[in-house]
């Protein structure tokens, strides 16, 4: 007997089923894909390594970049040598990555490798300073201006409660830091601008130090003796703070924040060491600076863009977004540090491992 095979046929329904399963996959591992997005690989390179906040804005950024699912190819330090910066971001984009991350160490010897960048279509995220050339997909730094401007509103109401205030003699010494950078030109910007607008009757003497202890002390020892009854003194960094406060306490004014005769002493950064001075009295403010923002910040845009979406201009929440020559600048609030918020978990200076 012979047995015939017949081919048996699924049922129309049957295969529709399979078809609609088929296609319900294909999609959803498509909206997957969209979801995830493409592959970020990232380079990043500090200034260097030898102070707290470079150290920690590379540990907060490692953080930032796997909290998100970017690799990292590799985070170099340059250690303070553009060439050897320049050199690490042209190895990094060659190792393929698709963004580059960076302090920049001199704004006009970063330019080339950023130009490389943009030729070979590399987002580009420059972390608290900014470059002279090329095009940036976006900087990100704290709002300089109105850091200073915090610190004049800060001086202005701590001079009030002195008796120059009343009598309309008050006189403020500015050390500014260095003019030819963003940061100082900013800084001095907003703290004089401010300090005109709030108190036009203080006077206010300015002086250059090109960030350097050394030029800040000269400067306060030289605006005592000419100027013994000085009531404040603002500083464009902390790193000027200890050397000034020798010669504040060499000139006898030395007493402690809020004591008789005591001068007002204001800066920039927020580092542990101003943390500290502010504890021990020997500092009433200081603006901190939104590290903790710029890894996040950095983080969350490099994954915008490499979506598709694109840094607009304009305020926001947590700062603004301003257009410059070299590309939108994010610019993050800063924060006033004051004996009463000085232990703040939210301070980038005490998340510093001790």
């Amino acid at each position: 007997m012979k047995l015939i095979m017949r081919k048996q046929w699924p049922h129309i329904g049957a295969l529709r089923t399979v078809a609609a399963s088929l296609m319900v996959l294909a999609l959803g591992a498509g909206a997957a894909q969209a979801q995830d997005g493409p592959e970020v690989r990232v380079g990043f390179t500090p200034k260097f390594l030898k102070d707290d906040f470079q150290t920690l804005m590379l540990d907060l950024s490692k953080k930032a970049f796997q909290a998100k699912g970017f690799t990292l190819l590799g985070a170099p330090d340059p250690n303070g040598d553009v060439a050897a910066q320049v050199d690490a971001l042209q190895n990094l984009i060659a190792n393929g990555a698709t963004a580059i991350v960076f302090a920049p160490i001199d704004a006009a010897g970063i330019v080339p490798v950023i130009k490389q960048a943009n030729d070979a279509h590399v987002l580009v995220f420059s972390i608290d300073d900014v470059p002279s050339g090329g095009k940036v997909t976006a900087s990100i730094r704290a709002d300089n201006v109105d850091a200073g401007a915090q610190a004049a509103t800060e001086m202005v109401s701590r001079l009030k409660q002195g008796a120059c205030w009343a009598e309309k003699r008050c006189t403020v010494l500015e050390l500014q830091g260095a003019l030819t950078t963003p940061n100082g030109l900013d800084r001095s910007k907003g703290f004089s601008q401010t300090l005109h607008s709030q108190a036009p009757d203080v006077k206010l003497i300015q002086r250059p130090t090109e960030w350097t202890a050394d030029q800040a002390a000269d400067a306060t020892q030289n605006v005592l003796t000419q100027v013994p009854t000085l009531d404040g003194i603002f500083m464009a960094s902390e790193l000027m703070a200890t050397a000034v406060n020798a010669q504040v306490g060499a000139a006898g004014r030395g007493a402690a924040v809020g004591a008789p005769g005591a001068i007002i002493r204001i800066a920039v950064d927020g580092t542990p060491q101003g943390l500290q001075l502010i504890r021990s009295h020997a500092l009433d403010a200081t603006i901190s600076q939104p590290l903790n923002a710029y890894a996040s910040k950095t983080a969350d845009l490099i994954e915008w863009v490499s979506k598709g979406g694109k840094v607009d201009i304009g305020p926001r929440d947590d700062g603004q977004v301003v257009d410059t020559p070299v590309g939108p600048q994010y610019q993050l609030k800063a924060t006033l540090v004051t004996a009463q918020n000085v232990d703040s978990p939210l301070l980038w200076a005490n998340l510093v491992k001790k």
